[in-house]
């Protein structure tokens, strides 16, 4: 199953797990981001679309 085919409690775990990862590494996802991660577990937004406005946030786009 891709990312893009996840259900909203899927795409739920994944955002968990990525968020407790960065924790685990002493980082937090900003504000903004974590808006962002939210839209895609409510399917605003595809995991393309999320991995674009995070980069272009940061300058990677």
């Amino acid at each position: 199953m891709s990312p893009t085919d996840l259900q909203p409690a899927d795409r739920s775990r994944v955002v968990a797990d990525a968020r407790r990862s960065s924790e685990l590494e002493g980082a937090r996802s900003t504000e903004a981001t974590r808006a962002d991660q939210d839209a895609y577990v409510r399917g605003e937004i595809d995991i393309d679309q999320l991995g674009e406005r995070v980069r272009s946030r940061y300058g990677l786009a």
